[in-house]
């Protein structure tokens, strides 16, 4: 029985899921730096991309893989290795978003070693049920132009728009926001924050009911543990950072986040909190505890240190949410963070991750 946490928010455990092999391919291979979403009420989990060595997109027969839910409300699932005639082009370091719990959206990454080397702006589309991929193409003449290329950025889905922030683009780290309306094929974007410093493996989070975007932490020439808020009625960011609110948050980046709006927290797992003298090349100092932020502001709540029932220390990996209760799905009373992979280990001895774990969480 894994460990239960208690505080005075919510109580949450750890449990590890060891799928059942694909018949024919087995397992995903180890990575980080890819991305996972969560479909179909909850029951499957897609896997796109990342790197089995730093900065070098896996192999194409790796790229893509599906978790299946095989029992009802149990954590037992099975892989099956997903191939496409039409797929998009290998990269590592993109974002990944779902429309209507069964479309999901990549945006950006790169192919190359440098910080803008074979950097991408482009975005696809699967859907999930003929699983075919398409590349979705803007509609410039009523709209802006897209996102310049980059990666280590961060998208998320809010009604009928997609919101991509900041990551390394071609001359450097960006903090520019841009929203991409999936009915009209259009991007538009949005005004800058001028508190905002450009950045990569920022928390990019839902708050208040979708009432909010924020911002949280990221590296940005350093680990960071500022935040900023952006409202989304009236499309603009709140000239007031909420720094003074976060002051209990241990600065961080590339870590896994999530909103659970019916226990009014969002969190944040793990992550690097001591970069590398080698960059993404080695493995810097590491993080598995788990922080807990008030979803209607984003003020920093508390930070439970890690126990031998949490996942190990990581950084660069990605995860998938569901709050039970705020979706309507049939379990309610709280809600799953399911996360894969990332990077751990040290400069000596980097270490890429193949685990697949499930946080539960619910109401104290």
């Amino acid at each position: 029985m894994a460990n239960m946490i208690v505080n005075n928010t919510v109580k949450f455990h750890w449990s590890q899921i060891n799928p059942i092999p694909d018949p024919n391919h087995g397992v995903p291979c180890e990575r980080s730096s890819h991305g996972l979403s969560l479909i179909k009420n909850g029951t499957i989990l897609f896997l796109h991309g990342g790197e089995q060595v730093a900065r070098t997109p896996v192999e194409a027969s790796q790229t893509t893989w599906i978790a299946v839910q095989v029992e009802c409300n149990k954590d037992v699932w099975a892989w099956r290795c997903i191939g496409t005639d039409v797929c998009p082009p290998a990269r590592v370091a993109h974002a990944q978003a779902v429309y209507k719990d069964s479309q999901i959206y990549i945006f950006g990454g790169r192919a190359g070693i440098s910080m803008g080397e074979a950097a991408m702006n482009d975005l696809w589309r699967l859907d999930s049920s003929s699983r075919t991929w398409t590349l979705v193409k803007p509609d410039l003449e009523h709209g802006d132009a897209p996102p310049e290329v980059r990666s280590f950025h961060k998208m998320v889905c809010i009604g009928s728009s997609l919101y991509v922030f900041g990551g390394c683009g071609v001359n450097g780290r960006l903090a520019d926001l841009h929203r991409f309306d999936i009915r009209k094929k259009t991007w538009h974007t949005l005004s800058p924050s001028s508190l905002l410093k450009g950045r990569g493996g920022a928390n990019f989070l839902p708050f208040a009911s979708s009432k909010l975007l924020g911002v949280v932490g990221g590296f940005a020439g350093q680990e960071s543990n500022d935040g900023h808020l952006f409202d989304i009625e009236t499309q603009q960011w709140q000239e007031q950072d909420i720094n003074k609110k976060l002051t209990g948050l241990r600065p961080r980046s590339v870590c896994v986040s999530a909103s659970f709006p019916s226990l009014g927290v969002s969190v944040i797992f793990g992550g690097e909190v001591d970069p590398s003298e080698k960059g993404h090349e080695g493995a810097g100092g590491f993080e598995n505890d788990l922080v807990l932020l008030e979803e209607k502001t984003g003020t920093y709540i508390s930070t439970d240190p890690s126990d031998e029932s949490f996942p190990e220390t990581r950084g660069w990996s990605d995860g998938a949410s569901i709050d039970d209760e705020y979706d309507g799905s049939s379990g309610g009373g709280g809600g799953k963070l399911y996360i894969y992979g990332g990077l751990s280990g040290n400069d000596t001895k980097p270490r890429r991750l193949d685990d697949l774990w499930c946080l539960n969480i619910s109401k104290a």
